[in-house]
């Protein structure tokens, strides 16, 4: 991992984990103090986070971080629906026998998951990570993870029964790894429309209660 890699995962952690809270201002300074990474490879990260439309880089006043509306958590799931579908159905088809193996390990871990917010959120992370590279295509792992990122990031900022929420989208992240682990599109391509039906439904419920 490059120094810019790791600027961007640690500063996006700090954004999903809302460590950076959204509605907020930190400076290239601040993260640099707070990340312990240098200037250029901060500046890189946040190119990047910029255009994945994470944060909002204004001159002269600082690194913004947007809160995510409900009509914009619908504009981003009516576009990773349909990437979800694509990335389970190729990772079933094009996977490794190791890629297969790790993604029965996660599977089984997702089934014994507890209500921590912030480890599930990390199985999650690895869920997608590991989905997406098992479809071997690069234009739709760069079109996917950023939309993923911005649902997580909306999910955990709008939670209010951590347990219960954890116990639903943990099943269909289970179903979606087992089903491209066994070679079974169908199924993992089912999973993926159920998560995605499930985050409409969230996301509906967390603007009713807002």
């Amino acid at each position: 991992m490059t120094l810019s890699q790791q600027a961007y995962s640690v500063i996006e952690d700090m954004i999903i984990s809302e460590a950076i809270p959204a509605g907020s201002y930190i400076t290239e300074p601040e993260l640099v103090e707070r990340t312990g990474l240098g200037r250029t490879p901060i500046r890189e990260a946040l190119q990047r986070l910029s255009h994945e439309h994470m944060v909002n880089i204004r001159p002269r006043r600082g690194i913004y971080v947007p809160s995510l509306e409900y009509e914009t958590e619908l504009r981003i799931l009516e576009v990773r629906r349909e990437l979800d579908v694509v990335a389970v159905r190729l990772a079933a088809k094009r996977a490794s026998n190791e890629q297969r193996d790790e993604m029965r390990a996660l599977a089984a871990e997702l089934q014994q998951i507890g209500a921590d917010l912030s480890t599930y959120a990390e199985s999650i992370r690895e869920t997608h990570q590991l989905l997406a590279a098992a479809t071997k295509n690069t234009y739709l792992v760069e079109s996917l993870l950023p939309l993923q990122n911005l649902s997580r990031r909306y999910w955990i900022s709008n939670i209010v029964d951590a347990e219960h929420e954890i116990r639903i989208s943990s099943d269909c992240h289970r179903r979606m790894l087992s089903g491209a682990a066994e070679k079974d599109s169908d199924s993992a391509e089912k999973a993926a429309y159920d998560l995605n039906d499930y985050l409409v439904d969230y996301a509906t419920r967390a603007a009713q209660m807002s």
